[in-house]
């Protein structure tokens, strides 16, 4: 069997940059280009007055909803 590299682990020695995740098994490789997401995806949704009456009390608590909060698709 073959070494895949020639960094030996030495106990207490720390490792930067390329030498710290040169042992990690599985390496990641980022695409050639992010593609665009549909159209479709971004359609707005009408708004009741509803859900304006409950948006109005949470800004005057200053509350946010866990959907805000991770900026959800389907807050519209």
């Amino acid at each position: 069997m073959t070494a895949k590299n020639s960094h030996r682990v030495v106990a207490g020695e720390k490792h930067k940059g390329a030498e710290k995740v040169a042992r990690i098994p599985v390496k990641v490789q980022q695409p050639a280009e992010r593609l665009r997401k549909p159209t479709w995806i971004r359609a707005k949704s009408p708004f009741h007055p509803n859900v304006k009456k409950l948006k109005s009390v949470l800004r005057e608590q200053k509350l946010n909803t866990v959907c805000e909060e991770a900026a959800c698709p389907n807050l519209g």
